[in-house]
């Protein structure tokens, strides 16, 4: 695979179909100094589903679902890098540390496709379900035998690297066969409207700024951390990427 492609490839569903081989010329013919451009237009469309092409009916909302939880799934294994951590929580002992949560969730379940209840419709989204998250799951359970074992606490060096290494390899694994999850639901099931997306989005954008918040107020109040910097950043890159996305559709719906 050239570069050329794989920088097509970045682009939104809809734009590969209908401009991709348009984009891939004109990046093969500009060669490397065309590069810059093409990745931030990528990343411009993506933020902009509005001005996407449709292929199919419902083919905008199809995509803008299954990233939205992959946006979640982002998080999600970005707070896994941070724990543990005093400053974001998911307690209900803790409600003040734990306040973004609640948007999130909101948002969460505003987006959730729901399948057809239908016996055939649920008989395949179990099979579907099974074939997904079969290697996952034995990834798992494989990481977490290890863990009991109490093998991981004796590894020193190399072997330490690679066990975190696989670690964080089978957490990315699962967060990816899940939003594949997703997509394969998302072809058969009632998707959310544009307005539920765009409310979805926009929830889960204030969790994401409630928790970039709270960090840095904790940091304000104590000794500044790298870590809890690199933490916040991310997570406000987050938060603007779901107001914004989230904005364009709400503008698309008016």
């Amino acid at each position: 695979m050239n570069a050329a492609t794989l920088l097509t490839r970045l682009y939104p569903p809809a734009v590969r179909e209908r401009w991709g081989e348009d984009i891939r010329h004109e990046v093969s013919a500009s060669g490397i100094r065309s590069w810059p451009d093409t990745l931030a237009g990528a990343a411009r469309l993506w933020l902009h589903p509005g001005d996407w092409p449709e292929t199919f009916t419902g083919q905008t909302r199809r995509v803008v679902t299954v990233a939205l939880f992959a946006l979640t799934a982002a998080t999600g294994l970005l707070l896994r890098s941070a724990e543990p951590s005093t400053t974001l929580t998911a307690d209900v002992h803790h409600p003040a540390t734990s306040l973004w949560l609640a948007p999130l969730l909101l948002g969460i379940g505003l987006a959730a496709p729901l399948p057809p209840l239908s016996g055939a419709a649920l008989r395949g989204l179990t099979a579907a379900a099974v074939r997904t998250l079969a290697a996952p799951t034995a990834a798992v359970v494989a990481l977490c035998l290890t863990a009991w074992s109490g093998t991981a606490e004796h590894l020193t060096g190399f072997a330490d690297t690679a066990a975190v290494t696989s670690y964080w390899l089978t957490l990315g694994f699962v967060a990816l066969r899940l939003c594949v999850l997703v997509a394969r639901i998302a072809r058969t099931a009632a998707l959310p409207t544009t307005r539920r997306l765009s409310t979805a989005l926009l929830h889960i954008g204030t969790a994401l700024t409630l928790a970039a918040g709270q960090n840095l107020l904790a940091m304000v109040r104590t000794a500044p951390h790298p870590g809890s910097l690199a933490e916040s950043t991310a997570l406000g890159l987050l938060a603007a990427t779901a107001i914004s996305t989230g904005h364009d559709l709400r503008q698309k719906r008016a």
